[in-house]
């Protein structure tokens, strides 16, 4: 289970935020805590240091795919976590 935290957005962020959740058939608190735990993923991933080598070899590869390296980095990365979910 989740803890719970206390943050402070101003008026118009949080008018924003209510009606994207309401579109979306979500809580605010819901949708808040979604985005929350999207930014720090996509924070922790664009971190990630490759060797020289690897960026290369990962240029190479994402060319031959007709992708950016950023978008073969993440087309493995989710075919990766999929195989991983299968393997259990």
């Amino acid at each position: 289970m989740g803890k719970r935290i206390s943050i402070t957005l101003s008026d118009e962020i949080l008018e924003d935020l209510e009606i994207w959740a309401q579109q979306r058939g979500q809580t605010v608190a819901g949708l808040a805590a979604l985005l929350v735990e999207k930014a720090v993923t996509e924070a922790q991933i664009s971190t990630i240091k490759l060797s020289e080598d690897t960026s290369a070899s990962l240029r190479e590869l994402a060319k031959e795919e007709g992708l950016t390296p950023a978008a073969l980095a993440q087309k493995l990365l989710v075919k990766a976590l999929k195989q991983k979910d299968y393997d259990k």
